[in-house]
């Protein structure tokens, strides 16, 4: 009985000791193979960058590239394989209307260097120097366009906000009509048969005013609907 109760210890053992000398060369082998991909990557990672500065190294060398014009013509709307289709590139952003006309100048004059003694040579030094010439008109046009552009979105979003605040009072139970209206909807008014003083008094104290303010509107009206009709006034 000692005897088999002393080989069943003996096979427990070893058989404990089997398990985590697997368990280690398992761990060892998956930790080496982790270890062989992270490295994998990192050389992968080292080749291109190693890949990218000897291709700018070259541009420089080949064409007298500085690095802003490298950095700007490496930016691409299309896939870019030779000349033509950094030509193609060029223009097509400039016909996108989405720059800026200081990139595009550098753009196009890293472009006139390496386009020298070619077919686009012409056409790209006659834009390049068309955005010199008229740099600062197309600065304010695109300024202005901007400017257009984001009042026109910030108007469209006051008119969205008074269409969801109608239906957060009505949720509330309060029918309160809600009117957004005048230059680039900056008038609101609010129309509910029990509004008087007193309401108006609340907006005051409560910061009802300051949060609709605070949406770019600079006049709000209370209005019962009848004879009341009392409102604020935020600046121009």
């Amino acid at each position: 009985m000692k005897s088999t109760e002393k080989s069943r210890q003996i096979v427990l053992v070893v058989g404990l000791v089997m398990v985590f000398i697997s368990m280690f060369y398992v761990n060892t082998f998956y930790k080496s193979k982790e270890e062989i991909l992270i490295e994998k990557e990192k050389k992968n990672e080292l080749d291109k960058i190693s890949s990218k500065k000897l291709a700018e190294d070259n541009e420089i060398k080949r064409f007298g590239l500085t690095k802003s014009e490298i950095e700007i013509l490496n930016q691409h709307d299309i896939p870019i394989k030779d000349l033509s289709d950094e030509v193609k590139n060029a223009y097509s952003i400039l016909k996108s209307q989405k720059y800026f006309v200081d990139t595009e100048i550098i753009r196009f004059t890293g472009l006139a260097k390496k386009a020298k003694g070619s077919e686009f040579e012409n056409k790209v030094i006659k834009t390049r120097d068309s955005l010199v010439k008229n740099e600062n008109a197309i600065g304010k046009k695109q300024s202005a366009d901007f400017n257009k552009k984001q009042l026109a979105e910030e108007s469209q979003a006051r008119l969205k906000y008074g269409e969801d605040f109608r239906n957060l009072l009505l949720d509330r139970s309060l029918d309160i009509k809600v009117k957004v209206f005048g230059k680039d909807n900056k008038k609101i008014k609010l129309t509910y048969v029990l509004f008087n003083d007193v309401w108006f008094r609340k907006f005051e104290t409560l910061g009802y005013f300051e949060m609709i303010h605070e949406k770019g509107f600079t006049h709000i009206e209370l209005s019962d609907g009848y004879g009341y009709g009392k409102g604020v006034q935020y600046g121009n």
